[in-house]
């Protein structure tokens, strides 16, 4: 273990921690529709750190082109730059199956340089254009944290 000098503060939802601050946040928010919901529907919050040398757009062909290589009967349905606040995003629709069917996701890539934020919906068989729409709102609801606050959100 470091120093405490060493030490960064890690604020979650319920709180905050001082851990090493060489520690790198690789935690994943993983958020489901209500309990009386059937749709099945998910929603996961990443975090993922650029590559040093590579834009924001490289990183976000790269992943997406991982993706396609990486699930099963992998089906691109639309990409697309989308203006946000809190920074350049890119949207990117596919479709896949998993062994307990068809997977529908729809994923926004936010830059916050060095760092990319990930959101992912996704939606059991195939999403309809109200859910299209629904999780395209939800995504644009995203606010950064006070900058002196967000900095140390996750530890670099």
């Amino acid at each position: 273990m470091t120093e405490p000098t060493e030490l960064s503060l890690f604020h979650f939802n319920e709180g905050a921690i001082a851990l090493p601050a060489a520690w790198k946040d690789l935690s994943v928010l993983v958020l489901s529709a209500a309990d009386n919901d059937k749709s099945g529907i998910s929603f996961t919050i990443s975090r993922d750190v650029i590559p040093w040398g590579m834009s924001f757009s490289q990183f976000a062909v790269s992943e997406i082109a991982s993706l396609s290589r990486q699930l099963k009967d992998y089906q691109h349905i639309n990409q697309e730059e989308q203006p946000h606040p809190a920074g350049k995003t890119i949207v990117s629709e596919f479709s896949w199956s998993s062994p307990q069917g068809a997977i529908h996701q729809l994923m926004m890539l936010l830059e916050l340089s060095p760092k990319v934020l990930v959101f992912t919906a996704t939606i059991p068989g195939t999403m309809s254009d109200e859910q299209r729409q629904q999780i395209r709102v939800l995504m644009s609801t995203f606010q950064l944290r006070d900058p002196a606050v967000s900095g140390k959100a996750a530890t670099e």
